[in-house]
């Protein structure tokens, strides 16, 4: 029998969850890499904030959701709470990059956008990470120890 046909169907929600922030967190490190690559190979590139700046920021957050994955897939309660909080930091602190850094057209065209997969995403993990069925599995979690 497979490991998520053992899993409660709140279970199987954080395991998505864990996923999501896998994502995040890989196309944070993925960022980080980027500028690095980039500030090697083409140092004088012009652009609207240090590559070093989007360095340590991909990654800062990049080990951030790496740690809230670990979190959630052991269904800790700390991996819950750091979850909620860096999901929302973190699109505070892209919100302040888009106000900051972005000038052109085109960014501004898609702020309408960005706008939308932001609630989407605070959305997505403030309601499901919130829904009584979900929230007792971590309280079960912290129980067991």
């Amino acid at each position: 029998m497979s490991i998520l046909k053992q899993l409660t169907g709140a279970q199987r929600w954080v395991v998505i969850l864990t996923g999501v922030t896998l994502v995040l967190a890989v196309g944070n490190l993925g960022k980080a890499i980027v500028a690095v690559q980039y500030a090697v190979d083409l140092p004088d590139l012009s652009t609207t904030a240090p590559l070093s700046y989007f360095a340590a920021t991909g990654g800062f957050w990049g080990a951030v959701f790496l740690t809230c994955a670990l979190g959630l897939s052991g269904f800790r309660d700390w991996g819950r709470w750091l979850t909620l909080t860096a999901v929302s930091l973190y699109q505070i602190h892209v919100w302040i990059n888009h106000l900051l850094f972005n000038v052109s057209n085109r960014a501004r065209e898609a702020a309408p956008r960005n706008l939308i997969l932001t609630i989407l995403l605070l959305f997505v993990f403030w309601g499901s990470l919130n829904l009584p069925p979900v929230r007792s599995v971590f309280d079960e979690s912290e129980r067991r120890e």
